[in-house]
């Protein structure tokens, strides 16, 4: 976890573990005042374990593949539909993918093909 120098009262951090609505988060606790901080990751990972972001899928395994959901809201916004394809691009440190969509119904080979 990445250290904090000081809290904004001036004390020092101990690390913690903190309960929040059942969930245990790794955080940083002043000594001074009590007050706790925790890391954008371990506040992504309360918000996913608590259903609160929606937008976050776990990758799940289908046999030899591996699989991901995706929400409603997606799927309304970007109108995909059954047999529409994505890819995946990465960035050049492989740290993020974009993924991009292509609607079938859209291209003229694969609608001919379906007739």
């Amino acid at each position: 976890m990445e250290k904090m120098k000081r809290c904004t009262c001036g004390g020092n951090f101990l690390e913690a573990a903190v309960e929040r609505n059942g969930v245990m988060l790794k955080g940083l606790k002043c000594r001074k005042c009590g007050e706790t901080y925790f890391p954008g990751s371990e506040m992504m990972r309360y918000e996913i374990l608590t259903g609160k972001s929606s937008l976050v899928r776990k990758v799940r395994r289908s046999g030899d593949s591996m699989i991901v959901t995706v929400p409603k809201q997606i799927i309304e916004k970007f109108k995909l539909h059954e047999d529409d394809m994505i890819y995946f691009k990465s960035d050049e440190k492989d740290e993020e993918i974009t993924i991009k969509i292509l609607h079938m119904r859209e291209n003229p080979v694969y609608s001919a093909t379906r007739k």
